[in-house]
């Protein structure tokens, strides 16, 4: 096939994959796009012309300038060829909306399917972002800590983006060095409070791998015009489902029966069942939740499901259902029988279970924490714990992660009263890969110009 027959397929596929009428301009596109080998074997490969541009970066890293160049050089040949695809009656031109249009005619010419692919991605995205988006710096990113997320996780797509670098584990003091030239930052728990972002005029972006916020200082990154995103839903059926186990763990005393068995106490005992540790169903219990937003609503449903009594407080005082029934905070401490926890941790929350709530619950309720350790008051805890206040508590965090050498949780007396899991409850490994996923179409979306999970 000669050169010219090629180029006028490469216009005619561009144009059916377009799908409308394609605006003149947008024919600036096809060849000089099309004539970069990283292009033309990268294209298909993504759903998106933004991480398809991050991609060929990577592969060439003066992308942008030999597309922009190339624009330039093919004008004359772009013009002879779209005046063949009039001749030979494979494209024609009219106006849609004022604009001059090519429309595709019935022609058995052939077909491309990277140009095809490619007009495709490109009816995505207005030709104005299109040309923004390689008049455009490359940004510098910085992953802090990857490691956070699991080593069990496909980093691909963040690896992926040009000029980045992935530390595993940052420490506190490494931060700023690590992120002095960066221009978007992603991280997790690391704090980003003023003395760590203070004349860092270049840093645009703190993308966080985590739905809280509260590692970052909000009121200096508006004032700085730094954008901070967040991700959201990619863990609330798995700390639903985290919730439920530490409350049936508790519930139903398996850690005492399982020792009962595997000491062999069941062997010598003659007995074929053994029921001195206490358990009742949960449809007999009045289960209260704190913080009603889209984990606490799946957690109610699964109470509910078991047949519980669900009742709620909501500590913003913004979340309202006719679902359930919304109670004080002091009716929820004094009624349920379970209690679990889905707040933020923020000026209203941070304490809000001290010791004189802690001793408003019942003797015999279960206390459930996966929302933020600081939201209980751990030092009081173990003092109504050690007392004999509770019938069990389930933690899944804490007020330091990890914790302290000489931490005040290990001074419980009676460990069997507790079920304790190193922040996992959000942490399936389908909810982290949804993580990962989630932060990577932050950054992409960002560097696109488009909102997504802003937080300020």
């Amino acid at each position: 096939m000669d050169q010219k027959m090629h180029d006028m397929i490469l216009f005619y596929s561009f144009s059916k994959g377009f799908n409308r009428p394609v605006p003149m301009d947008y024919y600036d596109l096809v060849l000089s796009f099309l004539r970069q080998d990283s292009f033309y074997h990268e294209v298909t490969h993504h759903d998106n012309l933004v991480s398809c541009l991050q991609q060929c970066l990577m592969l060439q890293s003066t992308f942008k300038e030999d597309v922009l160049a190339a624009i330039e050089m093919y004008q004359e040949d772009k013009s002879k060829i779209l005046a063949q695809c009039l001749l030979k009656q494979i494209l024609a031109f009219q106006f849609y909306d004022l604009d001059m249009c090519g429309v595709v005619l019935d022609n058995n010419i052939g077909n491309d399917e990277t140009a095809y692919y490619f007009g495709k991605l490109a009816s995505m995205m207005s030709l104005e972002k299109i040309l923004e988006m390689l008049h455009r710096p490359n940004y510098r990113i910085v992953m802090l800590q990857s490691d956070s997320l699991g080593k069990d996780v496909d980093l691909s797509k963040l690896k992926n983006l040009p000029n980045m670098t992935i530390y595993e584990i940052t420490e506190q003091s490494q931060v700023r060095e690590r992120i002095l030239n960066a221009e978007i930052v992603i991280t997790n728990k690391n704090i980003m409070n003023e003395d760590i972002l203070h004349d860092l005029n270049q840093l645009k972006l703190i993308c966080l791998t985590a739905t809280g916020v509260n590692n970052v200082d909000l009121d200096y990154c508006r004032e700085n015009h730094i954008e901070v995103r967040n991700i959201k839903g990619y863990s609330t059926n798995t700390v639903a489902q985290h919730t439920l186990a530490l409350a049936l763990h508790l519930i139903e005393k398996n850690n005492a029966y399982d020792y009962y068995v595997k000491s062999k106490a069941y062997e010598k005992s003659g007995q074929f069942s053994f029921f001195d540790y206490h358990f009742h169903d949960i449809s007999s219990l009045t289960w209260g939740i704190v913080g009603l937003g889209a984990i606490g609503h799946e957690v109610a449903h699964i109470a509910e499901t078991l047949g519980a009594t669900v009742q709620y407080y909501s500590t913003s005082g913004y979340n309202h259902t006719d679902d359930y029934q919304q109670v004080d905070f002091g009716t929820l401490l004094t009624t349920s029988d379970i209690i679990s926890i889905h707040a933020p941790l923020n000026k209203q929350t941070h304490y809000l279970f001290d010791e004189k709530a802690l001793l408003k619950m019942k003797d015999n309720a279960y206390l459930i924490n996966v929302g933020r350790g600081g939201i209980i008051e751990e030092k009081a805890l173990v003092k109504v714990l050690n007392n004999g206040h509770l019938g069990g508590v389930g933690l899944d965090v804490f007020e330091h992660e990890p914790l302290l050498e000489d931490d005040v949780i290990y001074q419980i007396e009676d460990m069997n009263k507790v079920i304790l899991t190193p922040h996992v409850g959000w942490g399936s490994i389908e909810a982290r890969q949804r993580c990962v996923d989630e932060t990577y179409l932050n950054v992409i979306s960002f560097i696109n110009d488009e909102k997504r999970n802003i937080v300020v």
